[in-house]
């Protein structure tokens, strides 16, 4: 087996082929004690390690993952960033809504197809902020036939903010009423590449925990040669600037669907979001440093800790040519991450560093123009944050969401015949904003409204989603731009401030699918809504997977209710 540098390197010997097959892994979740960046602290561990073991597959192929919950208090569970789970709803792997979190002490086996899609995916826990304790792993689908340029080279670069205390920690003082973090989104101590960076060992000095200075993440590439980096961002809250000095980055993939070439000097990326990038090789045979970046005037993270303003607000990776020694001094130029224009690649394509590429700009390689909605399909929200009870907490259509904890919404599910689509005869009460779309042979469109000051970073379960429309203020209250010919699929988007984002989707997956803000704490909050489709197929299928005559019955694994 490859060691994890190696699978990183993506140097697995993995075969690529169109043959489907099944692809069998055993995942031993743990806590222990680690230093990512040298600081020790508790880290929850897959097999040993964080991130987590590689999950490669080809498109077409079954994955199985048999996960023991070796956790000595917490349950958990695990979500499959990205992946559609066609027909396969139970195993997206979110408490509360499509399946009861794994107890301590018990397995819980994941199966699901990766038909039709390629790319680059992750997992991580979707059972609070375990993910920001280290939960987390790379997952990548193959495909001969996918439409990108010709790359000699294959690395797995995922990047997110560390916090040398415990998230669940953090996360309680966040929703303590009126506390000095209460709805203060924690400033991070440091960020992390590949599970590693360096901090200053002073900042510690005898506050307890052994310190031990740390390491940067360093990979090869060969002169001449064309590498593909695989951005993949596992952040709790804070936005990045991807970038490698002295070199151009042609974005060639986003989120699992291939894209016309876009040619930059920066990517930015938040929270869930995946990008790949084509590097070539042309400069001097050197050591380049590779910046991730805090895209700070994005977020609210003021001066930060002592520890992130030390590495100023940034991790480096080194990018080597050849054989350079890499200890050796590195060379290059750091880009100007805010200049509009730069001397390689003319205009630069962002147009704010806070912001997704323009949502006109990227031209999908596989072409789709925006699905045909049903006219009892068009669904729309609005969410604001707001003080409640001296905290913080996002309203959606003035509902506040809350996570159920002895059961699942799946397990709720039924058909609807109400005209307006809601979920009013279903069981688990009004904390639940559940957006129902009756066409089943239609698609369906969804226009998210931010209420909100900052942006939002939003991710779809269950399918991509076509970004066919934008503006600001409220859908439907001001001027949208529209772009129905071959717009731009993804599952993380982000929705600027005060401004309105209009999304379709094919609608053809049953299921309940989660929509929701990829900042965890926001999350956590309630930015939290759910989209449900073609409900006569999910009663039918729910009903056998709790048939305790079926050959492999679910009967509501691990709810109390029921």
């Amino acid at each position: 087996m490859a060691s994890p540098s190696e699978q990183l390197d993506l140097k697995t010997g993995f075969e690529v082929s169109r043959t489907p097959t099944i692809r069998d892994y055993v995942f031993n979740i743990t806590l222990g004690r680690g230093d990512p960046d040298g600081f020790a602290k508790s880290v929850i561990f897959v097999n040993g390690q964080s991130p987590g073991p590689l999950i490669e597959a080809n498109t077409g192929d079954l994955v199985r993952i048999v996960v023991n919950n070796q956790l000595p208090e917490e349950s958990t569970t695990i979500h499959w960033h990205g992946i559609d789970q066609r027909n396969s709803n139970w195993m997206d792997g979110v408490y509360g809504v499509t399946q009861c979190a794994i107890p301590p002490g018990q397995t819980f086996t994941y199966e699901f197809n990766v038909t039709g899609q390629r790319g680059t995916f992750w997992y991580h826990s979707h059972d609070s902020l375990q993910y920001s304790n280290g939960l987390y792993g790379p997952l990548i689908i193959h495909d001969q036939d996918e439409k990108i340029p010709h790359v000699d080279d294959d690395k797995v670069v995922m990047f997110g903010d560390l916090f040398h205390r415990d998230a669940e920690e953090l996360l309680r003082e966040y929703f303590k009423p009126g506390g000095d973090m209460a709805g203060v989104e924690a400033p991070p101590d440091n960020i992390i590449i590949n599970g590693h960076h360096r901090s200053n060992c002073k900042l510690t000095a005898g506050k307890g925990p052994v310190c031990a200075a740390g390491s940067i993440y360093k990979t090869r590439i060969q002169s001449g040669q064309h590498a593909r980096l695989r951005l993949i961002s596992h952040s709790t809250s804070t936005p990045f600037l991807f970038s490698v000095d002295n070199h151009t980055l042609e974005i060639i993939e986003m989120d699992g669907v291939e894209i016309e070439p876009v040619a930059t000097t920066r990517v930015f990326l938040n929270p869930g979001q995946r990008y790949s990038v084509r590097i070539t090789a042309n400069q001097t045979a050197g050591n380049y440093k590779m910046h991730v970046t805090a895209a700070r005037s994005c977020f609210h993270m003021g001066a930060g800790t002592a520890s992130f303003q030390n590495v100023n607000y940034e991790a480096i990776g080194i990018l080597s040519y050849d054989d350079t020694d890499l200890d050796a001094p590195a060379v290059g130029t750091i880009w100007d991450l805010f200049a509009a224009t730069n001397n390689v690649t003319a205009q630069e394509p962002w147009e704010s560093q806070c912001r997704d590429l323009p949502f006109n700009l990227p031209k999908p390689m596989r072409k789709a123009d925006a699905y045909e909605v049903g006219p009892r399909n068009n669904h729309s929200f609005t969410f604001s944050r707001e003080n409640y009870n001296g905290t913080v907490r996002t309203y959606i259509n003035e509902t506040l969401y809350e996570t159920l904890h002895d059961d699942a919404v799946l397990w709720q599910a039924k058909k609807v015949d109400t005209q307006e689509g809601m979920s009013a005869n279903w069981t688990f009460g009004p904390e639940h904003f559940v957006m129902v779309s009756q066409d089943a042979d239609k698609g369906v469109q969804i226009a998210m409204n931010s209420d909100a000051m900052m942006m939002h970073p939003f991710h779809l379960h269950g399918q991509q989603f076509q970004v066919v429309g934008w503006g600001r203020g409220t859908f439907g209250e001001g001027e949208t731009t529209w772009n129905l010919e071959n717009p731009m699929r993804r599952d993380t988007v982000t929705v600027p401030g005060y401004s309105h984002i209009v999304l379709r989707i094919p609608g053809d997956n049953p299921g309940v699918w989660a929509l929701h803000c990829h900042i965890l704490w926001h999350a956590e909050e309630g930015m939290f809504v759910q989209i449900a489709q073609r409900m006569d197929e999910l009663e039918k299928q729910v009903k056998a997977l709790d048939d305790p005559d079926s050959d492999r019955p679910f009967r509501r694994r691990f709810c109390s209710k029921g």
